[in-house]
């Protein structure tokens, strides 16, 4: 009888340790098959404490492509992890991610990494909150993506779009919004807006003598002069051809003394600058820059008018019929 119980104990035992493993074949299977999957994802995969200072309890070996880090080396850091972001979106990063464990929104964003070596990466980064069953949040889980060649893509075309491929400076399109911009802050904190509307003089002589790449060459200098000569503030644009535009925002408005005062100086600062001879090729060149200005509220009240009277104010300066001289 003791037979029979010692053998029936033996099978159990037996039995018991055979599904114990299989059960650890499985489960090892699995870890293999899911590590495996992180693995090859192109995105790295992380688990996160709710807190903002807290740890980070996991993240993928993508993380290494990304940033250049190892998955410890990346956790060991994840207290300062603010510091591995581009300065210039650490406000903006911190202030979201506030507002994702408030709200849970944004769940997604396109932020600026610093690499391991220093060069920029553009990460979305989408996170998820995970709670438990008393809706108490456990940690969040998110994923990483490298967008750096879509977004440097999408920004290069977005500078195309507001600058000029000659000189480099914004276009209208942008000038425009930035004085839509302007001259609504204007009206709601009584200050003034000035628009320069100039027009390079003798020009045409320029092309005409000397050809068209000479022309694009002076209108590289002039564009270069024209930032110098103007404040940081200033946005200087190309409207078109030899014709440029410089906006001064934010001027005081008392009665227009001080405003009129800056465009004015502006105003002889870009006569000078752009009045400097210029070495184009073997040969210098002299040329004028015809200015016209308007200001708001003082003359013009809205930018329609604005822009009207500055261009106005311009060919009445230019009838003066001033030509480039040529020389050597």
């Amino acid at each position: 009888m003791e037979d029979k119980t010692t053998t029936r104990d033996a099978r159990t035992t037996e039995a018991l340790e055979a599904r114990l493993r299989d059960a650890e074949r499985r489960l090892f299977e699995t870890e293999a098959k899911y590590t495996n999957l992180l693995e090859q994802l192109p995105a790295a995969i992380y688990i996160d404490s709710p807190d903002p200072d807290g740890p980070t309890y996991y993240v993928s070996p993508r993380i290494r492509e990304l940033l250049g880090y190892t998955p410890a080396a990346y956790i060991a850091r994840s207290g300062d992890w603010d510091q591995m972001v581009h300065p210039d979106d650490r406000d903006r990063i911190e202030a979201d991610y506030l507002s994702f464990l408030e709200t849970g929104q944004p769940e997604g964003g396109d932020y600026r990494y610093l690499h391991a070596d220093g060069h920029v990466v553009w990460i979305h980064d989408q996170s998820k909150i995970v709670r438990d069953e008393t809706d108490k949040v456990m940690f969040v889980q998110g994923v990483m993506f490298d967008i750096t060649p879509q977004k440097e893509a999408e920004l290069s075309m977005q500078h195309m779009a507001y600058h000029d491929t000659l000189t480099g400076l914004p276009n209208r399109a942008m000038f425009e919004e930035h004085l839509d911009l302007a001259v609504a802050r204007a009206r709601r904190y009584d200050r003034s807006v000035a628009v320069l509307f100039t027009d390079l003089d003798g020009f045409k002589d320029v092309n005409d003598s000397m050809g068209h790449a000479a022309g694009d060459e002076l209108l590289c200098v002039v564009a270069s002069r024209l930032r110098e000569a103007t404040r940081d503030t200033d946005l200087v644009a190309r409207l078109g051809g030899d014709e440029f535009l410089v906006l001064l925002a934010d001027l005081p408005d008392d009665r227009g003394a001080s405003a009129h005062g800056v465009v004015d100086a502006v105003a002889e600062r870009v006569g000078e600058a752009v009045g400097k001879p210029v070495i184009v090729g073997d040969r210098t060149v002299e040329i004028t820059i015809s200015v016209g200005s308007s200001v708001y509220p003082l003359e013009a009240s809205d930018v329609a008018e604005l822009m009207s009277r500055a261009d106005a104010a311009m060919y009445a300066h230019k009838r003066r019929g001033a030509v480039a001289r040529i020389s050597g």
